[in-house]
């Protein structure tokens, strides 16, 4: 017996050593943009207590961890997909097929429909070697922002210097701002050198912008990363370069946790949205016809002798609007349809009646209609 025990000790630690977490220190370090003072401060230490303690604290509890260089998701609540789909199935009350994970891409997303499976499914970033002004962009975003822990700056020192992308002489920025900051880590500590230090809350006013915050916690609904985060800070240009550098790192972690989900989201929300709605823009407030468009695109246009087209000319953006930009109906539309066209019990085909009888609904509705939900969104 007590062997039998020793055993299974030994499997479960196996298991866990297997799963277990390794902060990767060189894509943090190796940073081209990034200077850490590991001479002043124990950074080695505090990544060597951090990873333990991700270790201890998320996969013991069985979180997938994923590192994209100095960006951590520690906890996606729904990285399985199944809470959005138990969700997604009360919301069109679909009780047969509770756990089918495409129902809200599928059906919720494409149809432009309700984003509130995932409103309050989030997933907790953790930020290490990352710059104050990236901070200050990202901590903005507080609809949808569930989480936000940072190191007081009255009492933690700086953990370096973050050079900016826009820098053209990134050696300069060097020159001038990291030296005051080691500066201001120095007065205010307690040395033979230094026998009355300056107080933290008094010198980190001497701090550039651009110094390393010591590693924070932001945590963001899935629904606010898709529509806010991702969009305006990564998807739309004008974004600063740090920004787009660590928010770059977070999307590739939503990719590495759900691929599938993220991507289907980026189809919705992603940058060529912004080009679609200027072209349908530009077809609408010019009224561009088929004939000029083939022309500026240097496509050669067949002409009749009489100087038509062979084929009627007509403005794109009707054109357009009426065929492949037709919205689909409204649940509304589509259920008041589903009424008037549905037959009758008596006018029902023999199988039809027998089918309605073996599931029990009542002859003359489908069971969309039974559900009391409309019939496209299943």
């Amino acid at each position: 017996m007590e062997q039998e025990r020793a055993e299974k000790r030994e499997e479960g630690a196996e298991k866990r050593e297997g799963r277990r977490f390794r902060l990767d220190r060189e894509a943090i370090y190796a940073h081209p943009r990034v200077i850490f003072l590991r001479d002043l401060l124990p950074i080695d230490r505090y990544l060597d207590e951090l990873e333990a303690a991700i270790n201890a604290v998320f996969v013991a509890r069985g979180e997938t961890v994923v590192q994209k260089r100095r960006v951590v998701a520690l906890r996606a609540t729904d990285d399985d997909r199944l809470v959005s789909a138990f969700k997604a199935a009360v919301y069109l009350g679909n009780y047969h097929d509770m756990t089918n994970r495409e129902r809200f891409l599928k059906r919720m997303v494409r149809a432009e429909h309700s984003y509130e499976p995932i409103r309050g499914e989030s997933i907790l970033f953790l930020f290490i070697g990352v710059g104050k002004p990236v901070y200050d962009h990202l901590v903005t975003y507080s609809v949808g922002r569930t989480t936000r822990i940072a190191a007081g700056q009255r009492a933690n020192l700086p953990w370096g210097y973050e050079v900016p992308v826009e820098a053209k002489h990134p050696e300069r920025y060097i020159e001038m701002n990291l030296p005051r900051i080691r500066e201001v880590v120095e007065w205010v500590t307690r040395s033979a050198d230094n026998p009355d230090p300056e107080q933290l809350q008094a010198m980190r006013s001497s701090l550039p912008v651009g110094y390393i915050m010591p590693p924070f916690l932001l945590e963001f609904s899935e629904e606010a990363l898709i529509k806010h985060v991702f969009r305006q800070r990564l998807f739309e240009k004008g974004a600063q370069g740090a920004t787009v550098d660590v928010v770059s790192d977070m999307w590739e972690a939503v990719l590495a946790i759900d691929r599938e989900k993220w991507e289907t989201l980026y189809d919705y929300h992603g940058p060529h949205l912004p080009r679609w709605r200027r072209a349908m823009r530009r077809l609408r407030d010019e009224k561009t016809t088929l004939s000029a468009l083939l022309e500026a695109a240097g496509v050669p246009v067949e002409r009749l002798p009489d100087g038509r087209l062979a084929a009627p000319d007509r403005e794109l953006y009707p054109l357009l609007m009426e065929t492949v930009g037709k919205l689909p109906p409204t649940m509304w539309e589509r259920q008041a349809a589903v009424g008037a066209d549905r037959p009758s019990g008596e006018n029902r085909r023999p199988e039809e009646r027998r089918r309605s009888e073996e599931l029990g609904r009542p002859e003359g509705r489908s069971g969309s209609e039974a559900a009391g939900r409309p019939d496209g969104l299943r």
